[in-house]
């Protein structure tokens, strides 16, 4: 049922607004490049995002694609916040991933997680955002129906100056549930994104991601690094 009502909640969010007391801004990104992992596994790197925000509230739609000739790390992520009136730097949120990585085993994993964020800095140069919350996921969503229960904290800090741009991002999932054939999925996740800008809407980006368990640490030789051209532009829509 679950599955079900969140995207019909991130519905009723983008249309419960009245747009001539707070306007949405609309805006969308395509990235196309190329990926490698070790040094010799190359592949196609794509992305597309579409983001709707208003001065309370935020809306993300995002899809990350890297294709190599065996493997997969395909991702897709919806999240919604909404700002408290009162409080403008607290924020309550929702994620949904679907996501699968033949890297780690993950055939087809569900996710879900929400709580609170503090949004610590904000900006014209830059973020920086903490969250802390609770999450559930199913590690192999087509066989079984079995949910891995976590505590979840995340981090993110963008930066601007001049022409660059600079994105990092670290969530870590703590395993809360029982473990299942003595096997934790404790686990950190990476993002991190420089960014170069030629011209308005076009972009020069090189990045990395990396999911690793909390037995392990960062290795750069296993991580995805990628190189994309990037373009974003304005909607004008209304709704």
């Amino acid at each position: 049922m679950i599955r079900y009502c969140i995207p019909a909640l991130f519905v009723i969010q983008l249309f419960a607004h009245n747009p001539n007391l707070n306007p949405p801004n609309w805006k969308q990104y395509y990235r196309l490049g190329v990926v490698n992992v070790g040094g010799e596994n190359i592949g196609l790197a794509t992305y597309g995002r579409l983001r709707r925000t208003t001065d309370y509230t935020f809306n993300d739609l995002r899809f990350y694609g890297h294709f190599y000739k065996n493997d997969q790390e395909v991702r897709f992520r919806k999240k919604t916040s909404r700002r408290f009136l009162s409080f403008k730097k607290f924020y309550s949120f929702n994620t949904l991933l679907y996501e699968k990585n033949t890297f780690i085993d993950v055939n087809l994993r569900y996710h879900l997680n929400q709580g609170m964020g503090w949004l610590i800095q904000q900006r014209e140069d830059g973020n920086m955002t903490w969250e802390l919350g609770i999450a559930f996921d199913n590690s192999d969503y087509l066989n079984n129906t079995r949910k891995t229960y976590y505590a979840r904290t995340g981090f993110t800090s963008d930066y601007t100056l001049k022409n660059l741009e600079t994105k990092f991002e670290l969530d870590y999932f703590y395993q809360l549930s029982e473990e299942e054939k003595g096997i934790d999925l404790s686990r950190f996740q990476l993002v991190g994104e420089l960014q170069y800008t030629l011209k308005k809407g076009l972009s020069l980006l090189y990045g990395f991601t990396q999911d690793f368990p909390l037995e392990d640490s960062f290795d750069l030789n296993k991580a995805s690094i990628f190189a994309t051209l990037a373009i974003n532009h304005n909607l004008t829509w209304s709704f």
